[in-house]
């Protein structure tokens, strides 16, 4: 059978003038079933929708804080690194995958970029804005879970992990606030932060706030959800 192509979104080093690829993204995929393919920042609706077009399936991945333009608020002064050549190829992208119906897997910041295309806001810094003794960055070794998820029965999620709570590892200071017009909330952490929602409607359309990449030696659950991804990628 052939294997899908899964279209991941890649991280820029502007100081170093280059795009690059965690390998654990690219082997989570691959020890899936799927073909990891790297793709370099789009800046047209054409070369977006070509790309959703020749791929199976697509995963945004972690990185970059989103510009709060997009969701209609000024910068905070404790926000991360910002790539606007980042965020517009990835709204590119999002636009064509949901139109097409193509699955798409978000994790950590792409979980966030679900949520702003869907008309949602984050929080642009927890430790200034969100009150918590829970830690959502944790440092190395980021194989190790932190805090615990409660999931939605019935949920997406749900089907996938056969738990309704487990525990995740958590590297992030930004996190959904409102949540999205059309997203359903599928996980809540102990401190009642969002931490995975999907789009009723869609094949797989669906983003999640930790980062299974990490865990997916160790941890079942997370290799539930990449296998999970790619079945529907088939």
């Amino acid at each position: 059978m052939k294997k899908p192509l899964i279209g991941l979104t890649t991280l820029i080093d502007e100081e170093q003038d280059s795009y690059w690829m965690l390998p654990l993204y690219t082997q989570a995929v691959a020890r899936s079933g799927g073909v990891p393919v790297i793709l370099p920042p789009l800046s047209d609706t054409s070369g977006a929708a070509s790309a959703v077009d020749a791929l199976d399936g697509l995963l945004f991945t972690g990185g970059h804080d989103i510009d709060p333009n997009y969701y209609g608020e000024e910068r905070h002064s404790s926000i991360g690194k910002i790539s606007a050549e980042r965020d517009v190829s990835e709204f590119l992208l999002m636009k064509e995958a949901a139109a097409a119906d193509k699955p798409v897997f978000c994790i950590c910041r792409g979980f966030q970029l679900l949520n702003v295309f869907f008309g949602g806001t984050l929080y642009q810094d927890l430790p200034s804005q969100y009150a918590t003794g829970i830690r959502h960055n944790q440092e190395k070794p980021y194989d190790e879970p932190v805090h615990a998820v409660s999931v939605t029965g019935g949920s997406p999620l749900f089907r996938i992990a056969e738990a309704r709570e487990f525990r995740v590892n958590s590297r992030h200071h930004q996190a959904v606030k409102e949540v999205g017009e059309g997203l359903s909330v599928m996980a809540v952490s102990e401190d009642g932060l969002v931490e995975a929602a999907f789009a009723p409607g869609y094949s797989f359309l669906m983003g999640i706030q930790w980062h299974p990449e990490h865990m997916f030696e160790q941890d079942e659950i997370s290799r539930k959800l990449f296998s999970a991804f790619i079945e529907v990628c088939k």
